[in-house]
This record gives C-alpha cells, sequence and structure tokens, in this order.
C-alpha cells in the first residue's frame, strides 16, 4: 500500500471526515481480484434460455456471484486487504464479498435503471462507520467506473430513503436476486446533480478504493464495448460503530440495520 495512506484508526478517522483513498495494487488485493476473476473465468456458460448476449452475461454473472458469495478463498481475501490497510480484521464486520458486472450499454435497458441511481449507501441502512472497499478485476477506463460528488458529503441532498426499510428489502428484494430490481425500492437522490464537484477516475487491476457510506456516487454509463467487472465489500469497526462514531448522516431516513447480516470478527 501506498506510504501516503493512513492505516488503522487514522484512515479510518480519515474517510469519516469525507477523504477518499486511492491504494495501488498490492499483493493482497491483486491476490482478492484473482481468485474472483479465476472464479468468474471458471463459471461455465448460462443455458441457451438466455438468448442475446446482454442476458447471457447476466446469466453468467449471476451464477459466479452465488459462487463467490460462499467461496472461503474469497472471505480470506477480504481478511487479508484490511490487514494491507492496517484495518485489524478481527475488529470490523463486514458484509459478503459482491461481484459486480456493468455491462456496456446497459444504461439503456429500463430494468437496469437503478444500477444507475446516484445514492449514499447509508440510504440503504448502512451504518455511518462503513467503509466502502471497492476493487476493480482488471485495468478500468474512466468511463467504466464511478462517480462520487465529494461537495455533497455532510449536506442533505433530496432522497426519497424514506421508502426503504431494510427488513423488507431482505424479504422482499434482496441483494443482487435475480427478479429483484422490478420488486425493489432503489433510493436515489432527486435533484440533478449537475454543476456538482464530480470525483471520476481510471483504476489498474487490483487497486483498492476506499470512501465512506455516507459519500454521494453514481455507476457510470458507458459504451466501451466491454463488461467492467469488480469486486466491493463493506466494513464497518465495531467498537467505532458502537461509540458513535463516523460519517455525517443528514440526509437519510431509511429505516432497519444492515448490520445485521454482515459477518462478524472471527467468522470465516
Amino acid at each position: 500500500m501506498s506510504p501516503l495512506l493512513p492505516r488503522g484508526a487514522a484512515l479510518r478517522r480519515s474517510i469519516y471526515a469525507g477523504e477518499i483513498h486511492r491504494a495501488p495494487a498490492g499483493d493482497a488485493s491483486r491476490a482478492l481480484a484473482g481468485r474472483v476473476r479465476a472464479i468468474l473465468d471458471a463459471t461455465p456458460p448460462p443455458s441457451s434460455e438466455a438468448t442475446g448476449a446482454g442476458a447471457r452475461i447476466h446469466a453468467h454473472a449471476n451464477e459466479a456471484r452465488r459462487r463467490v458469495l460462499v467461496d472461503a478463498a474469497v472471505s480470506d481475501g477480504v481478511r487479508a486487504v484490511l490487514a494491507a490497510l492496517g484495518l485489524a480484521p478481527d475488529e470490523h464486520a463486514y458484509d459478503p464479498p459482491r461481484l459486480r458486472a456493468i455491462q456496456s450499454g446497459a444504461h439503456a435497458i429500463p430494468e437496469a435503471a437503478a444500477a444507475y441511481y446516484a445514492h449514499r449507501d447509508t440510504w440503504y441502512a448502512n451504518p455511518r462507520a462503513q467503509v466502502n472497499v471497492w476493487i476493480p478485476l482488471h485495468d478500468a477506463a474512466a468511463e467504466e467506473t464511478f462517480t462520487l460528488f465529494p461537495s455533497a458529503f455532510g449536506r442533505a441532498v433530496e432522497n426519497d430513503s424514506a421508502t426503504f426499510d431494510y427488513a423488507t428489502w431482505v424479504e422482499t428484494v434482496g441483494w443482487q436476486r435475480p427478479g429483484g430490481a422490478a420488486r425493489g425500492v432503489y433510493p436515489r437522490a432527486l435533484r440533478s446533480l449537475d454543476g456538482q464537484e464530480r470525483y471520476e477516475f481510471a483504476a489498474e487491476a487490483g487497486t483498492v478504493l476506499l470512501f465512506s457510506a455516507a459519500h454521494l456516487h453514481q455507476t457510470r454509463a458507458h459504451a466501451s464495448g466491454r463488461t467492467r467487472y469488480s469486486v466491493d465489500f463493506r466494513v464497518v469497526h465495531l467498537a467505532d460503530h458502537e461509540a458513535g462514531l463516523g460519517a455525517p448522516d443528514v440526509d437519510n431516513r431509511s429505516t432497519g440495520a444492515a448490520l445485521v447480516d454482515y459477518v462478524t470478527p472471527g467468522a470465516k
């Protein structure tokens, strides 16, 4: 990791204050990205029921996601990345690492609209002390990643997070559950973000981007001709959470608590 990157508690505090950190690929992040990519490559192609290139990519990614969620080496990889950042794994809970697949041109598909909503993760009943960790599986151009809106950090943005209840979400939608998009409530910003300060970036495979769950961000629509694959997970330092530490929570009206489904320290 970069010698300029804060570590441990200093890293967490800076993220709670709105800093966005980018660490170059290291042994741990390359290994995690490589393991997820190997699972993706080893996943059999979908059956003939999935017609059309887009549907086949979607079906293939869904099967690979299920494999990623139960792979012990992926879980070990998450802990290794945390350790490399100085974030003691045994002090953090984390949600299951998720494979993301953003297809070229998918923004034109009505069923995929929710994937492109500008949102804060806190609007999904996630904790203020949550740190988001994002790692691309391959080199990604800026147009293939996502945008953060730093000037919105700590400032209220009109949104519909009041419609989101975590328990209801788990029962009726679920993360990355096939068909969930048609049933879901996906909180989003309700005003145009034109003119807002933007943080946009390209990234090499294995790069680690860290930012607060309270940062407003949005997947970028792209037409690069390829699918962007990445893995991400979210971590919460339990002592910070219990002490009420974390980022400002200025406009979140969601209900429930996503932390109940996170993997707790010591679990594998």
